[in-house]
């Protein structure tokens, strides 16, 4: 029994066992570190600048390339242009910049965001602060500000709209609920392709208007589409306007052919549900942004097979132009 239990040892017990905790850890980033970079080809913030911005453009005067200048302590490369006086790294003007934790701590953030784990959670499971958890929340929210807006549904659309409470005290939270689509609810008119592409926008308060539909959804949906919907009234002016196909079911949850019709973007609206639930106490201000990212890491899910989701979300936080500021 002894000698079972001797094979199976770890190896390094002993060494971890003589670590101070600052040494355990710097060993446990280290070691993350190295796991990263077998993982996505980067283990730090200075090598994933290295590969996703190699020659960024001067922030100030939008020229480049820049003149090196030597290095950030963590290793982030530093550059000056000498014709307008700036001085930078190659994390300035991305969400990243400012950021003191190693990468492999943002990676961890980014991995439970993609399965919209709640802000303490995060917060235990990184090891970072409940305002540094907030902060790169904001950080995301930052980097996929209007990233819906280039995103159109071709073919066959599926539109609808799912509804959530709104907690603003101004429009009636805390009071009796009213009943039906009431203004104390939020519309979200949310969209879908055969192609799986999502679109989820805010829409108002209660049941939508035409003019809402229009400028919530008018610019998702190409011309010649088949647009796929339960007859509402304010998707006529999507079919007019956008030229499109118009398929139409009656909303009966107990007619088979509508259930089967509209199970794609029924589905979708019952996820985005699911997802706003597990965000207690979410400002309402900030809703389309949590749409935004749900969208975001949506479509890096569904392309995980070709693109490893952590490579493609640090790519897009260091290649997109935006700040965040506390």
């Amino acid at each position: 029994m002894g000698h079972a239990a001797m094979k199976h040892a770890n190896p390094y017990a002993g060494l971890v066992g003589s670590l101070t905790p600052g040494e355990l850890d710097l060993l446990s980033d280290a070691v993350e570190e190295h796991r990263l970079r077998e993982e996505v080809g980067f283990g730090t913030l200075a090598e994933a600048a290295e590969l996703y911005r190699p020659s960024p453009r001067c922030p100030r005067c939008g020229s480049g390339p820049a003149w090196g200048d030597g290095f950030e302590p963590s290793g982030v490369r530093r550059w000056r242009r000498p014709s307008c006086g700036a001085r930078f790294t190659s994390l300035t003007g991305t969400v990243l910049e400012g950021c003191r934790k190693p990468l492999a701590t943002w990676v961890s953030f980014i991995r439970l965001a993609l399965f919209a784990v709640p802000l303490d959670a995060c917060a235990e499971m990184c090891r970072i602060s409940h305002h540094t958890a907030w902060e790169w929340r904001h950080r995301l929210f930052a980097a996929v500000d209007g990233y819906q807006d280039r995103i159109v549904l071709r073919g066959r659309v599926w539109v609808d709209e799912t509804y959530v409470n709104d907690t603003d005290l101004s429009h009636g939270y805390g009071q009796a609920r009213k009943r039906g689509l009431s203004k104390q609810k939020v519309c979200i008119a949310v969209g879908i392709d055969a192609r799986k592409e999502p679109v989820a926008v805010v829409c108002g308060h209660g049941k939508p208007s035409s003019a809402r539909i229009r400028r919530a959804m008018g610019a998702h949906v190409a011309k010649g589409a088949t647009l796929v919907h339960d007859r509402e009234r304010a998707h006529n002016v999507l079919v007019r306007e956008n030229s499109l196909e118009d398929e139409s079911y009656k909303a009966d949850v107990r007619d088979p052919a509508y259930l089967e019709a509209m199970a794609l973007v029924n589905n979708l609206c019952s996820w985005i549900k699911r997802y706003l639930w597990r965000f207690t106490g979410m400002d309402p201000k900030n809703l389309q942004s949590y749409l935004n990212l749900y969208v975001y890491l949506f479509r890096v899910k569904r392309g995980g097979e070709r693109w490893p989701k952590v490579a493609r979300v640090v790519r897009h936080l260091l290649m997109t132009d935006a700040t965040f500021r506390s």
